[in-house]
C-alpha cells in the first residue's frame, strides 16, 4: 500500500469488503495509538455500532484487553504491529461477547501510519470443534470397552454398528441389527422416538443430545438409560453418521425416587412433613369433592415445648416429639394420617367426620391423651398441648385454606380445641382474596416491567458517611417486596414468585449502579437478598456472572446477602454454592445473624466476611445482642444492621462495635436517580434523605 491515502485507504477497505462477500470477517482501521479511524459495514452491523459511534473509539474497547504496540520500520521498509495473542473475544453493543482470531498489519499514511485488522468470527469454527471434540470422546469410549449401549447409524437412518452390549439389550445378535433401524428392532412404539431422535442429530438440526430414555430388554424389563447422541462429522463439517452411547441408570433412577419419597418425610419423627401434608390433604379433598363427604383437619400444638428445651436442653425436647409421635400414631385409627406440620405442631387429617362437633370431641380427647406425663430420657415430663380445627366444605373447599384457618386457630388463647371456622368467615375470605388480587398484580408487573427499583442507603456508624446501597423492589402500586412488615396477602404472593423477583433485582440494580459516572474514591456497594429457593438454584451462578459481564459491574461491589435460615435446609449444597459465588469475586454477606438457622460455630468455616443483624427479628436490643456481636468480631468478621428503627437503636449498636446499618432511621428507600446524587458525607440520624 505504498502512497496510502485516506480515499484509498476507503477505496481498499470497501473493494475487500465486497470480495470476501459471506465470509465472516471484520475489518477495523486505527490510528497509531489505536483509535478507529475506519470500519467495514459487516463489522459495524455485527457489533450493533453505528461509524460515529466507532470513530475515535480505542480498540480495546472493542476487543478488551488489545494493546497496539507499534515498533520502527526494519530494513525492509515493514512496520512491526504487536497485539499479543490473536485470538481473543470481541464485544457488541449488549456486551455479549464472541471469539475472533485476529491479523494486524500497519501501512504507512504520508508522515504518518494507519494499522488495519481483520477480524475472523470464529463462533462457527469453534462450535464445530465442540461437536468434534465429543464425537472423538463418545468413540473412544467405544474403543475403551465402555458397559453401555454404543451404536452407529448412517445418515439413512440404519445401525452402521451395534455394540455386544447394546446387541443383548435388544435380543439380537450384534450383526442382525446391520442395515436396520430401531423400528425394524423394537417395534414401532419403542423405535420410532429412538429414529427421531437421531434424524435431528443426522439433519444437523441439533448437534447432540442428552438425556434418559426408556426400553423394554429383551427379558421384558423396562430399563432407564441416560443416552447421549452426537454428529460425526467429516473434515470439512458434513454430518457423515450419529454415534449414540446408552448409559443404564435403572438403579439410580429408582435411588433418585426413593429420596424422592424421603424428602417427604420428617427426619426426626419420621412422620409425613408439611410438603406431604399439603400433597395428601389436597388429594383428600379432591376425593371427598367427587364422593359429597366431609375432611376434618386437627392442628395439635405442645405450648410448652419451648419450656422444655429451656430447661432440659435440645437433645430431651426432640425427645419428647418422638414419644408424643408414638403416643398418637396409637391413638389414631388406621383411616387417619398424621403428620409433622412444623417445629411444635403435629397434623391430624380424618376422613369422613360426622360433624364438626365430633371432630371437636376427638381434638379434646387427643389433647387429654397428650397430656399424661411421658418419660423421656429418664426424665418425667407434662406436655401442654392445644388443638384448632377446620372441615372439608364447612371451614374451605382447599387445602391451603384448610390449612390457613386451622393455624389462624391455633393464635387463639382457647385452652380447648378451637372450633372450625364457618366457611365464609371473613378473615379468611378476604385474606386469600387479597392473595390472589397481590398474585395478579405481581404476575403483571413482572410480565410487563412495571416493577420500581429503590435504593436504601447503608451508612457508617463512624462518621454516618454512604458505604453503599441495599437494593429492593417495590410493585406498580408502590407496595415494597420485601418480608417485614409486609401485608402478609402480598408476602404470600412475593413468596410464590421469590425467585422471579430476586433475579429481576440482580439485573435491575447491577446495570443500574454500574451505569453511574461515579468518581468517588471508594464507589459504593451495592447490596441484593438472595431469595431462600435462590441459593440452590443450578442456574445462580451462571446468572450472577452474567449479570457482573453484561452490566460490567466490578465484582467486589456486589454484595449478596444470604439469609442465616436458608444455610439450615442443606449446609453441604449450600457450603459448595457460597464458595462458588465467592469465586467469582462477589462479597457474601450472612444476614438475619443470630435469628437461629446456622450454628455460630459453622461461621468460622464459612465464606462471610460480613453479619447483619436484623433488628425487627431481634426483638429488644440487650445483652444478648451485644455478646453475639462480639462472638462475630472474634471470628474477624464485621457486623451490620437493618432495620433500625431509633437514633437510640444506633447509639446501642455503634457501642457494640457494629460498623453499618440502614433502616428507617435513615429514611425511606430512594429512586437510583436520588440515590446518584445523594450526599456521599455524614447523615444525621432521623433526618429523612429521600
Amino acid at each position: 500500500m505504498a502512497g496510502l491515502t485516506l480515499a484509498s485507504l476507503y477505496d481498499t477497505i470497501h473493494t475487500l469488503e465486497r470480495v470476501i462477500g459471506a465470509f465472516p470477517v471484520l475489518i477495523i482501521a486505527t490510528d497509531r495509538a489505536g483509535r478507529i479511524v475506519m470500519t467495514s459495514e459487516r463489522t459495524r452491523d455485527v457489533l450493533g455500532l453505528s461509524e460515529v459511534e466507532l470513530l475515535d473509539r480505542p480498540i480495546g474497547v472493542i476487543i478488551p484487553g488489545l494493546v497496539l504496540s507499534v515498533s520502527p520500520a526494519t530494513d525492509h521498509g515493514d512496520i512491526q504491529v504487536d497485539i499479543g495473542p490473536s485470538r481473543r473475544r470481541a464485544l457488541r453493543r449488549d456486551a455479549s461477547s464472541f471469539p475472533v482470531d485476529i491479523q494486524a498489519s500497519a501501512h504507512r499514511l504520508g508522515d504518518d501510519m494507519i494499522c488495519v485488522f481483520a477480524l475472523l468470527d470464529m463462533t462457527e469454527r469453534l462450535q464445530a470443534d465442540r461437536a468434534l471434540r465429543d464425537s472423538q470422546a463418545l468413540l473412544d469410549a467405544v474403543l475403551a470397552g465402555l458397559p453401555a449401549m454404543v451404536s452407529a447409524k448412517t445418515l439413512d437412518g440404519t445401525y452402521e454398528f451395534v455394540n455386544a452390549y447394546q446387541a443383548e439389550v435388544f435380543g439380537i445378535a450384534a450383526e442382525d441389527a446391520i442395515g436396520k433401524a430401531a423400528v425394524d428392532l423394537l417395534g414401532e412404539e419403542v423405535g420410532r422416538p429412538i429414529d427421531g431422535a437421531d434424524r435431528k442429530i443426522a439433519s444437523g438440526t441439533a448437534l447432540s443430545q442428552l438425556g434418559p430414555e426408556k426400553l423394554v430388554d429383551a427379558e421384558g424389563r423396562t430399563r432407564t438409560f441416560m443416552t447421549t447422541r452426537a454428529a460425526m462429522h467429516d473434515a470439512k463439517g458434513h454430518v457423515q453418521r450419529v454415534l449414540t452411547v446408552g448409559i443404564d441408570i435403572t438403579h439410580a433412577t429408582a435411588a433418585e425416587e426413593r429420596l424422592d419419597r424421603l424428602s417427604l418425610l420428617d427426619d426426626m419423627t419420621g412422620l409425613p412433613n408439611r410438603g406431604a401434608l399439603q400433597q395428601i390433604l389436597s388429594a383428600q379433598v379432591r376425593s371427598a369433592k367427587r364422593d359429597t363427604r366431609r375432611i376434618g383437619l386437627i392442628l395439635l400444638t405442645v405450648t410448652n415445648l419451648g419450656e422444655i428445651a429451656d430447661d432440659l436442653g435440645d437433645v430431651l425436647r426432640d425427645s419428647v416429639l418422638r414419644r408424643l409421635a408414638i403416643r398418637f400414631g396409637g391413638l389414631m385409627p388406621e383411616s387417619c394420617v398424621l403428620s409433622r406440620f412444623d417445629d411444635t405442631t403435629f397434623a391430624l387429617v380424618v376422613p369422613n367426620p360426622e360433624d364438626a362437633g365430633a371432630l371437636e370431641r376427638e381434638a379434646a380427647r387427643l389433647i387429654a391423651r397428650a397430656q399424661r406425663t411421658l418419660t423421656a430420657a429418664g426424665t418425667t415430663v407434662i406436655p401442654k398441648c392445644r388443638a384448632s380445627l377446620a372441615v372439608y366444605p364447612e371451614t374451605g373447599t382447599d387445602a391451603e385454606t384448610l390449612l390457613h384457618a386451622a393455624e389462624h386457630g391455633l393464635r387463639s388463647r382457647s385452652r380447648g380445641p378451637v372450633a372450625p371456622a364457618p366457611r365464609g368467615s371473613g378473615e379468611i375470605d378476604a385474606y386469600f382474596e387479597a392473595r390472589r388480587e397481590a398474585a395478579k398484580t405481581l404476575r403483571r408487573d413482572l410480565e410487563h416491567d412495571r416493577l420500581r427499583l429503590r435504593l436504601r442507603p447503608v451508612r457508617s456508624l463512624g462518621d454516618n458517611s454512604l458505604q453503599g446501597f441495599q437494593g429492593c423492589l417495590f410493585d406498580s402500586l408502590d407496595r415494597p417486596l420485601m418480608n417485614g412488615g409486609m401485608d402478609p396477602a402480598l408476602a404470600g404472593a412475593a413468596e410464590g414468585m421469590a425467585t422471579d423477583l430476586c433475579e429481576r433485582l440482580l439485573r435491575d440494580a447491577c446495570h443500574v449502579v454500574a451505569g453511574w459516572a461515579d468518581n468517588r474514591p471508594c464507589p459504593p456497594q451495592i447490596s441484593l437478598p438472595l431469595a431462600a429457593d435462590m441459593l440452590l438454584q443450578p442456574d445462580l451462578l451462571d446468572m450472577v456472572d452474567d449479570v457482573l459481564r453484561r452490566s460490567k459491574l466490578p465484582a467486589g461491589r456486589l454484595d449478596l446477602l444470604v439469609d442465616e435460615s436458608v444455610l439450615a435446609v442443606d449446609p453441604d449444597a449450600a457450603a459448595d454454592v457460597l464458595d462458588q459465588l465467592a469465586g467469582l469475586g462477589v462479597r457474601l454477606s450472612l444476614n438475619g445473624f443470630g435469628s437461629g438457622g446456622n450454628p455460630m460455630l459453622a461461621l468460622a468455616r464459612q465464606p462471610f466476611r460480613h453479619v447483619i443483624l436484623s433488628t425487627p427479628a431481634l426483638g429488644p436490643l440487650d445483652g444478648t445482642v451485644a455478646a453475639a456481636i462480639r462472638f462475630a468480631q472474634a471470628l474477624d468478621r464485621t457486623v451490620g444492621a437493618e432495620g433500625v428503627q431509633t437514633a437510640d437503636e444506633l447509639e446501642f449498636l455503634r457501642g457494640c462495635g457494629c460498623t453499618q446499618a440502614s433502616g428507617p432511621v435513615f429514611g425511606d428507600p430512594i429512586d437510583p436517580v436520588d440515590a446518584q446524587m445523594l450526599d456521599v458525607g455524614p447523615a444525621r440520624p432521623g433526618i429523612r434523605h429521600a
